[in-house]
């Protein structure tokens, strides 16, 4: 994703567009974010509406999961660094689960950490961000 970043392509100052020509990972940072969202949104897009649209599926690790708790009960957690969600699809309990960077599935404000609906998230970044790609 970074080799093939187009900053031109994105919504963002002159100044912005120049770090991510230097440092094409700052598109993805928290300072850039606060500053200005649409770079990450735009970016994030395929993905963020891949997730609603259920393009990525569980593998058997995912399941497996699934089928030691249900099966056995001895599965205590389920750690994951993945934001995709794919571990809660497959039907394990909420309290298995302890997702480290968050999930993509779950939006709230960074600010006021009021929640949103993922599917209406999806729909105003479908509708309000444009597609580079």
């Amino acid at each position: 994703m970074y080799e093939t970043l187009r900053p031109e392509l994105i919504t963002a100052t002159k100044k912005q567009r120049r770090l991510m020509e230097i440092e094409p990972t700052s598109v993805v940072s928290t300072e850039m974010f606060f500053q200005n969202a649409f770079p990450y949104l735009e970016v994030r897009r395929p993905f963020i509406l891949g997730v609603r649209d259920r393009i990525w599926k569980p593998t058997i690790a995912h399941h497996f999961a699934r089928l030691l708790h249900a099966n056995t009960g001895k599965l205590t957690r389920v750690y994951t660094q993945n934001i995709d969600g794919l571990t809660n699809a497959v039907g394990l309990p909420d309290d298995k689960i302890v997702s480290v960077h968050g999930t993509i599935s779950k939006v709230a404000c960074e600010n006021c950490g009021e929640r949103m609906n993922f599917n209406s998230f999806c729909d105003e970044i479908e509708e309000k961000i444009k597609d580079i790609y």
